[in-house]
């Protein structure tokens, strides 16, 4: 299994997890069922914006590498 595949996936799960936990803010009978998942609501959101911070460094520094 390539490595590129699998962080791929593994972001759009999160932000799949994210976009589903939005969906259910916005119906009443969602909210009850936020309100158990709110804890890992709050990790999922911290670790997606960690990870995208993570992966933007990378390629920032991955193209400073082609200056000359």
């Amino acid at each position: 299994m390539e490595y590129e595949n699998l962080l791929r996936d593994w972001l759009l799960g999160l932000i799949a997890a994210l976009l589903a936990a939005i969906a259910l803010s916005t119906t009443p009978a969602g909210e009850a069922y936020l309100g158990v998942l709110e804890p890992l609501v709050v990790v999922l959101a911290l670790v997606t914006f960690l990870a995208f911070v993570l992966i933007t460094g990378a390629f920032l520094v991955y193209t400073a590498s082609f200056r000359d």
